[in-house]
């Protein structure tokens, strides 16, 4: 469907490439690319999706920059283009089109969940919002040239860097989630496939048992809510029915 590749593609552009330094913008450009490859299929499921994809392209293209910038300085070939104005103009970039694709890309997953009704994943997509935002917003007030902070600066990047990995994540774990428990209609029970490796068996088995406790807590939970639904419809039918026989009796 999309999830698992929009997953694996999220985890090293934005988890990855933290532990990586130098070499950070090779996971940038496959991550990525892998995302692409994810929100191009999703899109065929949830339109929404469209405005992630365009976001991730813009992404790439930011990336094909950070990768020539990356070389540039490990090769140490001084290329002119690459000053210091150049580099600030697409760290700024690069800010701008990571928050607007946590957030479009958030959207995404609450209008899949909704149309599948699922309100869990609905609600946890909005609150991931909240602390996209609120990580956005702290990085840019330490960019800013405040005096104020300049003997703390180091205690605060170290906190910002916390707070990228934290919120990263939240939206990493949200979107496995939704790979464990949305798929195509007719998938529903589509088994995996054993592979030649005895111990990559066990793991997909406790996988599976995973995720097929998740779908029967979630198939109890929309029971639940149906039959709340159905008796609510029936007291309403029963007053009305009520008053009804009353003021025909009046």
């Amino acid at each position: 469907m999309g999830f698992g590749l929009l997953f694996i593609g999220y985890v090293i552009t934005y988890i990855l490439r933290l532990g990586l330094g130098d070499y950070a913008f090779a996971s940038m450009l496959i991550g990525c690319f892998l995302m692409y490859l994810g929100l191009s299929e999703l899109r065929k499921y949830g339109p929404a999706f469209i405005y992630a994809l365009i976001a991730d392209i813009l992404l790439i293209l930011c990336s094909f920059f950070e990768c020539l910038e990356g070389i540039d300085m490990i090769l140490s070939l001084d290329i002119e283009v690459y000053g210091a104005f150049v580099s600030e103009v697409f760290m700024w970039i690069g800010i701008a089109l990571d928050l607007v694709f946590n957030i479009v890309l958030l959207y995404g997953i609450a209008d899949m969940a909704r149309r599948v009704d699922f309100p869990q994943i609905k609600g946890k997509a909005y609150r991931n919002m909240v602390f996209v935002g609120a990580f956005n917003i702290f990085q840019i007030v330490l960019l800013l040239p405040i005096e104020s902070m300049s003997e703390d600066k180091s205690f605060l990047m170290t906190l910002l860097v916390v707070f990228s990995l934290f919120y990263t994540l939240m939206n990493a774990a949200l979107v496995f989630r939704c790979y464990a428990l949305i798929c195509p209609q007719g998938d529903e029970e589509m088994k995996r496939k054993p592979s030649r490796f005895e111990f990559i068996n066990r793991m997909n088995e406790k996988a599976d048992e995973r995720e097929q406790r998740a779908a029967e807590s979630t198939i109890k939970y929309l029971e639940e809510k149906a039959r709340k639904k159905k008796e609510e419809r029936e007291k309403r039918y029963k007053s009305n029915h009520v008053r009804y026989h009353s003021k025909k009796k009046k």
